[in-house]
């Protein structure tokens, strides 16, 4: 548990201190902080899902001084994940009380669940921000971009907890 906790707070302060203060591009805006929601464990009741989704967006509504666009994501990211993983045979996983990783889904289906949710994760919050503005040629580049470094530091993420599944 003191180790859960500890990876949601590291992960949690490298989105708050690093990845929201990155000056690289305007069109870099990474949000790496859903692979807490992505990785939960697979036994947890919906309800339970819904209520950590609205906390964490909660949470980082609350550091990026937005009104409610991450926690109304992150609801959405929740409800599309159920979707993605029902269509997932993980019952074996699920009475093992597994996260959702690499290792519990194997590449594939892990990829491509990752790469939906986090590109309509992206996508969502920066047409939200955008309501009333949106220009969609720079919103489009944002949702890639943005997209793709979350891809790449998810991605390491895994590759560093693989051990931790041996």
């Amino acid at each position: 548990m003191i180790r859960l906790l500890t990876y949601w707070t590291l992960v949690i302060g490298f989105q708050v201190l690093v990845l929201n203060h990155l000056d690289i591009s305007s069109y870099i805006y990474p949000q790496v902080f859903v692979t807490l929601l992505l990785t939960l464990p697979l036994h947890l009741k919906k309800t339970y899902q819904f209520l950590i989704g609205f906390g964490l967006g909660l949470v980082m509504d609350l550091f990026v001084y937005s009104p409610g666009i991450h926690m109304s994501a992150c609801l959405w990211f929740i409800a599309i994940r159920m979707i993605i993983l029902d269509r997932q045979d993980l019952k074996e996983h699920a009475n093992n009380k597994l996260a959702y990783s690499i290792k519990t889904a194997g590449f594939s289906p892990f990829f491509y669940t990752t790469l939906i949710l986090i590109l309509f994760y992206h996508f969502y919050v920066l047409w939200l921000d955008g309501i009333g503005n949106i220009q969609v040629e720079h919103m489009i580049i944002t949702v890639l971009s943005s997209s793709l470094l979350a891809l790449t530091i998810i991605g390491v993420f895994q590759a560093l907890s693989l051990n931790r599944y041996e």
